[in-house]
């Protein structure tokens, strides 16, 4: 790949190597004297901690050369720079100067000797407009490294913790719906608006990103102070929950504010490209998992805490737990690629990001808003009706909440199996093996399954494929935004509103089709209780979403 030379390294993006342990040492010369030969006042000593590791650098021409971290490959074109730069020396002359059509620096160097490295590298030099600075001496800390190390694994496990519980009680929300519809407001009518409140949560917290990205585009820095009021704000809606004597507080409280919980949640998701490269998709894999455990968990520990405590202690508690937990879980949620950078004089200056609207163009983003938002349609029903579908058949072991518990548990594998075959397979393929398996699985194992065995079956089975399907997201935000880390925000929203407007709709949709008994007294599951036309909504949605996957 082609060799950048950046002029002015004061104002580029602090430490754009990928070296490991490796750390770059500013010395600036006392001396004001201008050397004839060479008046570059500043040096760049470039040290290793480990002379196993790969070469970090070698020279090119008397200036220090080193690999680019692989995250910022995509940003480092967008840099500050100055339009020329040139050796007084004569020798070698590196001019750094905007191509006429495009706004990407140009480079051009009298000698071609660079080509010999297939890597891409930079020479980071400083030019001399710096003149009046007397002693100083920087120390300039080099990125974590990418794909490993101890800040990265503790950035996953935060995030994963908070995919945990931040989505944990949602995917298990058919737990609360049963009890809100055959205990708590059981004769006062309302059905529906309970339906409305259980899945409402869900739809709001990916629709709320359109909001919530835009704002962490705007003010990057204040990123940590909205994921904290973002935990408040969810917190305060599940202590809220507790007081409700109507259907629609539900509505208001666990329903509208729950989505707070998203400013605490998208960091977590979008910086995860920053920190993850080649093992993006398993980690993203890993991260998912996290609300399949939590789907497993959670169905038990809302049933234990319903049955000791009853509710009002049960969603107080909830609500702390979730504070003091989730509190400790961000503290690792940081950048790997900082924001600031040190100007000459010393001070911090903040860097705006530049949003490239051209990704809006591509037609990969669209592929992936069709693909998500028609499986979204479906995709949700299972989680929410199959324990209304096992009280319906009278199951009592496994009952509604533990297959509810299986299929969750199963998803935790699922995203890591379907995120670690996204990053060796090609994004088609691995599109059609989630969609096309969860699709039937609805269509033959739950249409079909009128008892224990089979039900067990399709947990497994769409537990697996289904909810899984996330795991993609990170290869299909890939095409779109190519690591620019605005764009990849962005193109997270909007495929994430999408998913929630199809998530939002699944609750009305699914409670109307239960109102046509078309294929009453049909075999298996689609006689069921009007069961059948659901089903088939179900299977043909994830279906039809997973054919957008034979466009990539």
């Amino acid at each position: 790949m082609t060799d950048l030379h950046l002029a002015n390294a004061n104002e580029i993006e602090l430490a754009a190597i990928s070296a490991g342990s490796t750390f770059l040492t500013r010395s600036r010369s006392n001396n004001n004297t201008t050397n004839s030969n060479n008046n570059i006042e500043s040096e760049y000593d470039i040290q290793a901690s480990d002379s196993k590791s790969p070469s970090a650098f070698n020279s090119v021409n008397g200036s220090p050369r080193f690999n680019v971290d692989p995250i910022l490959e995509a940003q480092i074109e967008d840099l500050p720079y100055h339009h020329h730069h040139q050796n007084q020396s004569g020798d070698n002359d590196q001019v750094y100067q905007r191509r006429s059509t495009s706004s990407k620096p140009s480079i051009h160097n009298n000698n071609n000797n660079n080509d010999e490295d297939p890597n891409r590298q930079v020479t980071m030099m400083n030019d001399n407009e710096n003149e009046n600075n007397h002693g100083e001496h920087d120390m300039i800390s080099i990125l974590p490294p990418v794909d490993k190390g101890i800040k990265a694994w503790l950035f996953l496990a935060g995030a994963t913790y908070m995919e945990i519980i931040i989505w944990g009680l949602p995917y298990s929300i058919g737990i609360l719906h049963v009890y809100w519809t055959n205990t708590m407001f059981k004769g006062k009518g309302g059905d529906s608006i309970i339906t409305l409140a259980a899945t409402l949560h869900t739809g709001l917290l990916y629709i709320s990103s359109a909001f919530f990205g835009v704002l962490f585009a705007t003010y990057p820095r204040w990123t940590m102070r909205i994921q904290i009021a973002g935990l408040i704000t969810g917190c305060v809606s599940l202590i809220a929950s507790a007081f409700v004597t109507q259907p629609w507080h539900l509505i208001v409280t666990i329903g509208v504010f729950y989505s707070g919980f998203y400013a605490a949640y998208l960091p977590c998701a979008t910086l995860l490209f920053e920190w993850f490269h080649s093992r993006r998709g398993m980690a993203s894999g890993i991260m998912y998992a996290g609300s399949g455990v939590g789907g497993t968990i959670f169905p038990f520990l809302v049933q234990s805490l319903l049955n000791k405590f009853g509710y009002k202690a049960s969603m107080i508690s909830l609500g702390l737990g979730y504070l003091i937990t989730g509190g400790i879980s961000l503290i690792p949620i940081k950048r790997r690629i900082p924001l600031s950078r040190i100007d000459q004089q010393g001070t911090i200056s903040r860097v705006k990001p530049k949003v490239d609207w051209n990704f809006l163009k591509r037609k990969y983003l669209w592929l992936a808003v069709a693909t998500v938002g028609i499986t979204s349609l479906g995709n949700f029903i299972p989680s929410l009706w199959l324990p209304s579908y096992a009280d319906d058949l009278g199951l009592k072991n496994p009952n509604g909440t533990a297959l509810v518990a299986l299929l969750n548990a199963a998803s935790a594998f699922g995203n890591g199996l379907i995120g670690y075959m996204s990053d060796r397979m090609s994004l088609r393929s691995t599109i059609l093996i989630s969609c096309v398996g969860s699709a039937a699985s609805c269509a033959f194992l739950w249409g079909f399954g009128t008892n224990t065995g089979v039900l067990v079956a399709f947990a497994i089975i769409f537990g697996l494929l289904g909810p899984s399907f996330s795991s993609v997201w990170s290869h299909m935000i890939h095409l779109v935004a190519k690591d620019d880390p605005a764009v990849t925000a962005l193109t997270f929203s909007i495929i994430s509103v999408f998913r929630g407007v199809g998530n939002l709709s699944s609750g009305p949709v699914s409670q109307s089709l239960l109102q046509y008994g078309v294929l009453k007294g049909a075999t298996g599951g689609y006689g069921v209780n009007n069961y059948g036309i659901l089903l088939i909504y179900t299977a043909v949605t994830i279906f039809l979403g997973g054919m957008f996957g034979l466009l990539y």
